[in-house]
């Protein structure tokens, strides 16, 4: 297997693969170089959150219907590899396409989140995030990020410097090892 062309992220003074093909990751050895280290530094993300508004919400029957429609199209592709799931994401074809305020759909999407008996996993929520935001918001990305130890992977949707998905304070701890700008 050839690292190189994986990818990759520094966390805690170890380089971590990840083999998209076979949804695995690979861990590498322990580097303790100052510059290597001072990466790790860089590669923390730092991102606002978006605030909650306070006011009850209905959201527009359209909108509703295409956050259930991302939500069920994320539930189906929850046991592909991740390989498969980045080319759903890349290949997502919307019609009808109506970009408006990032703040506004974020806040409609954590309220229909919210709204669902079983919280998905990141991956899932994730998914469904970015098939969502599609529709309503130029050009979202699709994160994961890894850490250790222990060894821990995690992923969440952002666009710019807006966290859709996530807290702040649970992304900074992860190295982003990839990045998918939509």
């Amino acid at each position: 297997m050839d690292l190189e062309a994986l990818p990759a992220a520094w966390s805690n003074g170890q380089w971590i693969w990840l083999d998209l093909q076979r949804n695995r990751y690979k861990g590498g050895e322990v580097m303790r170089d100052a510059d290597l280290q001072a990466l790790q530094a860089l590669a923390t993300v730092k991102l606002q959150t978006v605030a909650g508004n306070e006011k009850p919400l209905v959201p527009p029957l359209g909108v509703l219907a295409h956050y259930i429609r991302s939500a069920w199209i994320a539930r189906k592709a929850r046991y592909l590899p991740i390989a498969d799931q980045l080319a759903l994401l890349q290949s997502a074809q919307i019609k009808y396409k109506t970009f408006g305020d990032t703040a506004t759909f974020a806040w409609l999407y954590q309220h229909m989140r919210n709204l669902r008996i079983r919280r998905p996993l990141c991956l899932e929520d994730s998914v469904c995030c970015a098939l969502f935001l599609l529709r309503y918001v130029e050009a979202p990305s699709f994160c994961i990020g890894v850490k250790q130890p222990p060894f821990m992977a995690h992923a969440w949707v952002q666009v710019g410097d807006v966290l859709v998905n996530d807290v702040k304070a649970v992304v900074e701890t992860y190295s982003e090892i990839v990045r998918l700008d939509l």
